[in-house]
């Protein structure tokens, strides 16, 4: 059975989405057209797994978890850095209105779950309550609504208190972990881990762009550096997958990884010119989940 890492899990409210994911409403015809995969389990979406298949999946989530900082951590050191805040850099709330397919909605809740993350630190509360209601919607979409509701009702109430927002998040963490744990939840949970990866590559690169180097924050570039280790991770993990949005996903990465080692092998080499080649890399493999 997985074992899920929950300080990589635990960076995202919407992780606690992966229950139950087996049917979807659709609003209309278009929808239904593109989101034939939605009433499918993911032991059919995966194929078939086979004992030795989850003791592969198995060991590849532990890498995962072994290897790279939990993304939460570096949101929260981009803010102890003092990165502004750049509302731009989020993914539009309104862009949930695209997301038909399992697939897509899977992804942007891990994609979501960051912004909400960084948000959250920066104490923007009128957008944490849109980015918190677009998590839910997706929710309400994927009928797991009455596993969010627990935590919503709570969230809304403190909303404005960041140390209680803490432990609420924690306490949904910990559930959605026990719930991995418990289920075999292997497609979902990777495809909602990709998108916070990818989007925790995205906001710490386009946020330390303009920093000035020295010695006070370069802990920091380290750890950004080091996050991006694990998309080098994310690709051995979904190389055992065989669903067709698995395999242009991880094609994907595989594009990203091969050009960003060409530029940067080490976390010397986040120079403002480097960084500003990753972006256009991450930024076009973020587009093809978001867009």
């Amino acid at each position: 059975m997985v074992k899920v890492s929950s300080a990589i899990v635990s960076v995202f409210f919407a992780t606690l989405a992966v229950g139950n994911l087996t049917s979807c409403k659709n609003g209309n015809s278009d929808k239904a057209a593109n989101t034939a995969d939605t009433s499918l389990s993911d032991a059919k979406r995966i194929d078939s797994l086979t004992s030795q298949k989850k003791k592969e999946i198995d060991f590849k989530f532990a890498t995962l978890e072994a290897n790279i900082p939990s993304p939460f951590d570096v949101v929260n050191d981009l803010h102890g850095y003092n990165a502004p805040f750049k509302k731009e850099l989020l993914n539009p709330e309104s862009n949930v209105e695209k997301y038909a397919s399992t697939f897509k909605k899977e992804v942007n809740f891990g994609i979501y779950g960051i912004d909400l993350a960084y948000i959250n630190f920066y104490g923007q509360n009128q957008d944490m309550m849109k980015y918190f209601t677009t998590i839910q919607k997706i929710a309400e979409d994927l009928n797991i609504d009455k596993v969010f509701d627990g935590f919503a009702e709570r969230f809304k109430a403190n909303s404005e208190n960041h140390d209680s927002v803490v432990t609420i998040v924690d306490n949904v963490f910990n559930a959605t972990d026990d719930y991995l744990n418990k289920n075999d939840r292997y497609l979902v949970a990777s495809h909602v881990i990709a998108g916070s990866v990818i989007e925790v590559n995205y906001l710490s690169l386009n946020l330390i762009k303009d920093f000035k180097r020295g010695a006070d924050n370069e802990k920091l570039f380290v750890k950004v550096f080091n996050e991006n280790l694990a998309i080098y991770h994310m690709i051995n993990l979904f190389e055992k997958f065989t669903d067709k949005d698995s395999k242009e996903l991880l094609a994907s990465m595989k594009t990203y990884r091969t050009a960003y080692d060409g530029i940067i092998k080490s976390a010397a080499d986040l120079t403002p010119e480097n960084i500003n080649k990753a972006i256009v890399l991450i930024d076009e493999m973020r587009n093809k989940v978001t867009k």
